[in-house]
C-alpha cells in the first residue's frame, strides 16, 4: 500500500546525499549549480515525505503526523518551502549568498548539531544547515497564514530543545538569525519514527537496492539526540 511512496522516499535520501556530494565539489567551479543541486536534493526529500504522510492520510494508517514531533517538524519544514513562507527556511548557503554584501567574506555562525549515538564509532551525519531563525518564524506565524495549531510551536521547540541552544547562542554572543541546525538528522529521526508504522505496509521491489537499504536501516538505527546538543562557531564564505 505504501511501497511506491517509500521507494520515492528511499531514492530521496540517496539523492539527497548525492546532491550534498555534489555541493561541495563543484562550489569552487559554479556557485549557482552548487547551491541548486543541494536545495533540489532537499526539495527532493521534503516533498516525498510529504508525499507519504499523503498516502497514510488517505489509508488511514496512523500516526497523526501532527502529533509526532519527529514527524511535524518535517511537514512544517516541507510546508514553508512549498508554500513559500518564512524564507522558505533557507539553508545557509543561500542565506549567506542573499545577506552578505560580498558572500566571498567570511562569517561567524552558530551550529547546531543533533549527535547521534554512533558518532563515537565515526558514523555521524553529514551537513546541510538550515536557520533557526526562518523555521522559529515559521512556528510563530499567525494560524491562518501557516495553518498550524498554536500548541505546534511549543512541541517542535520543546523536541528540539531550542531554549537551550539558543541561551547557548547569546551567551557566546551570536543572535537568533545567526543559529543554523542540522537538517540531516531530523530527517532520519522522522524516518525512524516511521518504521514500526510503515514496515508492515511495504514491499520492497526486488530491484531497489535503496528501498532494502533505507528500510533496514531505520529499524536498526537509534535516532539522534535532539537534547543534548553539539555546538561549533562555524566560520563560512564562498570561494573568490
Amino acid at each position: 500500500m505504501l511501497s511506491h511512496s517509500f521507494e520515492d522516499l528511499a531514492q530521496a535520501f540517496r539523492v539527497l546525499m548525492e546532491s550534498e556530494w555534489s555541493f561541495r565539489r563543484l562550489l569552487n567551479i559554479d556557485r549557482a549549480e552548487a547551491i541548486g543541486n543541494l536545495e533540489s536534493g532537499l526539495n527532493t526529500q521534503l516533498n516525498a515525505f510529504h508525499n507519504l504522510y499523503d498516502n497514510m492520510s488517505h489509508n488511514q494508517i496512523p500516526p497523526d503526523w501532527y502529533l509526532i514531533p519527529q514527524l511535524l517538524t518535517i511537514l512544517i519544514i516541507r510546508n514553508a518551502r512549498h508554500h513559500n513562507k518564512a524564507n522558505r527556511i533557507r539553508t545557509l548557503y543561500n542565506c549567506h549568498r542573499q545577506l552578505i554584501a560580498n558572500p566571498t567574506h567570511s562569517k561567524n555562525y552558530f551550529y547546531v548539531k543533533f549527535p547521534s549515538f554512533s558518532e563515537s564509532e565515526g558514523h555521524g551525519f553529514f551537513n546541510v544547515p538550515i536557520s533557526w531563525s526562518d523555521l522559529d518564524l515559521m512556528l510563530s506565524l499567525p494560524r491562518q497564514e501557516s495553518r498550524l495549531k498554536p500548541e505546534a510551536r511549543n512541541r517542535v521547540r520543546d523536541y528540539l530543545n531550542a531554549d537551550k541552544f539558543e541561551a547557548e547562542a547569546v551567551s557566546r554572543g551570536f543572535t537568533k538569525a545567526d543559529i543554523f541546525i542540522n537538517y540531516i538528522p531530523l530527517s532520519m529521526n522522522a524516518a525512524i519514527t516511521l518504521f514500526p508504522y510503515i514496515n508492515s505496509h511495504v514491499s520492497p521491489l526486488e530491484d531497489s537496492i535503496e528501498a532494502e537499504a533505507f528500510l533496514s536501516l531505520f529499524e536498526h538505527t537509534e535516532q539522534a539526540s535532539t537534547h543534548v546538543h553539539g555546538y561549533e562557531v562555524l566560520p563560512f564564505s564562498f570561494p573568490k
